[in-house]
């Protein structure tokens, strides 16, 4: 009897492993074990753990911000704090919100936007929105730092990542893949159950209830700053659908873009209430 527990235990525990590891690989830099297998299937079924992954990049951030805290000045150690979160994505989603822009900015069909999101070289859009958007994390987060202090803003750092990963996961859930090619998102085009999104969010649950119970913000505000955040994703994904009747791989990049900046500028302009 104990045995047959123990190999149930071990065979779920390393069926999470697996995809949380396909989850890992597929949105960071980071690397896995080698026994873990890698397909288009299991990358399917990883998806449920997009928000954790999004607690473990944000996690090595706050981390990181800690450290290079005590060493340099407040904006100096989150300037490397955020080149830091990009390389350990590979500017995953970074790259999905220039390509966003440079499409719904200068596309004017279906098949222009979609040619354009294709396209390798950024444009004047892209380049435009790419500045704008770390420039307003690096201040955001900034001026998290300094009302709540470092440990705080790392927190809520952790937040903003997990949270808007479970939103592109909601645009997943709500909207069609609309590209015809093999993209690398290809294989993640598929139905996401409530279930599954429900599931998804227990990690962003979790850091929220956290820091909640630490007094970095009242329960209150926490929800409206969920809702601006999901404010920012609903008026985004009307945009796609209008503009090309779906998502794509650059589309969820921008998604997570908007609502991890959504939540942070929500935070700030609700600080006090």
């Amino acid at each position: 009897m104990l045995e047959r527990c123990w190999s149930k235990l071990t065979k779920k525990a390393r069926r999470f492993l697996v995809l949380f590891f396909n989850a890992s690989v597929f949105l960071t830099r980071l690397p896995a074990p080698q026994w873990v297998p890698f397909n288009n299937g299991l990358l399917r079924l990883s998806a449920v753990y997009f928000p954790l992954v999004g607690v473990m990049v944000g996690f090595l951030g706050a981390l990181m911000w800690c450290v290079l805290g005590g060493l340099f000045p407040v904006p100096l150690a989150l300037v490397l704090t955020l080149c830091f979160c990009i390389y350990l994505t590979g500017a995953f989603h970074e790259d999905g919100w220039a390509d966003s822009c440079d499409a719904l900015g200068g596309g004017y069909s279906k098949e222009a936007v979609l040619k354009i999101m294709k396209d390798s070289r950024l444009g004047t859009y892209g380049v435009v929105g790419l500045l704008g958007m770390l420039a307003v994390k690096f201040l955001s987060l900034w001026a998290l730092a300094e009302q709540y202090g470092i440990l705080s803003a790392g927190l809520l750092l952790i937040i903003g990542q997990s949270l808007s990963r479970w939103f592109a996961l909601l645009v997943m859930a709500t909207l069609r893949y609309v590209r015809d090619d093999f993209g690398k998102s290809k294989p993640l085009a598929h139905s996401i159950s409530l279930g599954n999104l429900v599931w998804a969010a227990c990690p962003v649950i979790v850091v929220s209830a956290w820091a909640v119970y630490s007094t970095v913000l009242t329960t209150g505000v926490m929800a409206l700053a969920f809702l601006v955040a999901y404010g920012f994703v609903v008026y985004f994904a009307r945009q796609l659908k209008k503009a090309i009747g779906g998502y794509t791989g650059d589309g969820l990049g921008a998604v997570q873009q908007l609502s991890e900046v959504g939540f942070y500028l929500a935070v700030i302009a609700l600080q006090g209430v």
